[in-house]
């Protein structure tokens, strides 16, 4: 019975997807080609409301631990709130008091945060008084992670697919192996109409905010109760590993926005999977390489950890990927360039 509340998710999630297609068109719920965007038809935003659903469905079935009925809330607080963004564009202002009250759920509802963050300075370091603001804190920035990088077909699910995945791996034998199993059932059904696949074009959807600010708080909540609950099984060093990439790629955007100074709010063009596409790498490969990297990265960090390397050292590690991949974006154009002109074919005209 283990697995049949996952794969009734999977199935439920599956279904809401084209049920919500017609839907999501009637009342102009779809994503319009133009500006920034490179798709060439209206696209429906109704991935996160079908996980939302896929996830609710399957949650009642598997008979959850009490905390996740307030994760749940507050993935619906934003799943609404996202949907309502998607269609009608909300002002950056009211997205974050969002997930701001989406984290407070988390935090007093759930009754999770990070109280200890291991030994990344070589010393134990506790939090205490600073332990609900910087817990705020840390799930906002992921949220905001997953919902800056969802810029590409399959991105951001593959990576919460990854992220997630890991902790699956490391909680076997826990009570939270079976939310880990459920929410990759939900993403792999939302997937078979995200990733860029032959078969799947004229069912394509996207997740819109609704789903990217609600994978992101479900990683966030995943990842801290694998860190701080009885039952630990990481460290919280280690599960920066595991988000990685769209946590570089927000402090990249947000270093370069304000050197340029613009408002970190404010879109561009200058993210990692917009380069890679800019210099000819096609829409698969592009995703190839960003989930490759981040799934070497987890599996780094995992690795590290069981084999007892030191937080502080895991964390300058960690750290030095980080300026390495902001400090290697101004050459991409250069770099990319030099291998687009020795190993890619010329174009047809």
């Amino acid at each position: 019975m283990t697995i049949v509340g996952p794969f009734l998710a999977f199935v439920v999630t599956v279904l809401f997807m084209f049920t919500l297609r017609p839907v999501a068109v009637e009342v102009g719920l779809v994503d319009v080609p133009g500006g920034r965007k490179r798709h060439d038809a209206r696209v429906p935003l109704i991935g996160g409301i079908a996980m939302a659903v896929g996830l609710g469905f399957g949650s009642s079935i598997i008979g959850p631990p009490p905390f996740w009925n307030s994760v749940l809330l507050a993935m619906y607080l934003l799943v609404a709130v996202g949907t309502v963004d998607d269609r009608y564009e909300l002002p950056p202002s009211v997205r974050l008091i969002a997930q701001s009250c989406a984290a407070m759920l988390i935090v007093f509802g759930a009754e999770l945060s990070v109280t200890h963050l291991g030994a990344p300075l070589f010393f134990d370091l506790p939090l205490g008084p600073a332990s609900i603001a910087f817990t705020i804190l840390f799930i906002v920035t992921v949220i905001s992670a997953f919902n800056v990088i969802d810029g590409l077909d399959g991105l951001a699910g593959g990576l919460a697919f990854i992220a997630i995945g890991a902790c699956m791996a490391v909680s076997f034998g826990t009570e939270l192996w079976i939310l880990t199993v459920l929410m990759l059932a939900v993403i792999a059904g939302f997937l078979l109409f995200n990733l860029p696949l032959p078969f799947n074009r004229p069912v394509r959807v996207f997740m819109g905010d609704a789903g990217s600010t609600s994978l992101g708080l479900a990683v966030a909540t995943l990842g801290i109760a694998l860190c701080q609950s009885p039952e630990a099984r990481l460290t919280p060093v280690t599960g920066l590993w595991l988000i990685a990439v769209p946590v570089y790629d927000l402090f990249s955007a947000i270093v370069r926005r304000l050197l340029a100074g613009r408002s970190v709010f404010e879109p561009d063009h200058h993210h990692l999977h917009h380069v890679l596409i800019e210099h000819g790498f096609s829409r698969h490969a592009a995703l190839a390489l960003m989930l490759g990297l981040a799934l070497v990265l987890a599996v780094v960090g995992l690795a590290a950890q069981f084999a007892g390397v030191p937080e502080g050292i895991m964390l300058l590690a960690w750290l030095g990927g980080g300026v390495i991949y902001y400090r290697s974006m101004p050459r991409w154009d250069a770099l990319l360039g030099k291998i687009e002109r020795r190993w890619m074919p010329p174009s047809a005209e």
